[in-house]
């Protein structure tokens, strides 16, 4: 594969991962469980709320490793600052919608479901060479 294509598929594949990371977690954060807060909404909605934003980012992890050859991990390590960078501009901004362990908690799950599909596909026996 030249060169020019390889940096053709890092790019879209973090731009269909990203897009896909902001869909899915907007559906299982506003959608799915209504504007889930730690402050008004119950113990058993944030674990399921949490659970959900795991899944969503185990899946666009996954899409994305399946865009790009297995060896490439551009597009998950692009996706990951791009999540630190979100959590740098909450703290900055005070953007906070519960406690700072809590919003902490919830971007590093991004980034470990992220990594989690990564694997997955890895292993996927149809996943491209």
């Amino acid at each position: 594969m030249s060169s020019k294509n390889r940096v053709l598929l890092t790019a879209t594949a973090t731009l269909i991962g990203a897009l896909s990371l902001i869909l899915y977690t907007t559906l299982s954060r506003d959608v799915l469980f209504d504007n889930v807060s730690y402050c008004t909404s119950s113990s058993g909605t944030l674990l399921l709320s949490g659970m959900a934003v795991l899944l969503s980012s185990v899946v666009s992890g996954f899409l994305s490793s399946l865009i790009v050859v297995r060896d490439n991990n551009w597009p998950h390590v692009l996706i990951s600052f791009l999540i630190v960078g979100k959590m740098g501009f909450l703290v900055l901004c005070g953007e906070w919608s519960g406690p700072f362990w809590f919003e902490t908690g919830q971007h590093l799950s991004l980034i470990a479901g992220l990594w989690l599909g990564s694997l997955g596909a890895a292993k996927f026996p149809l996943a491209p060479m």
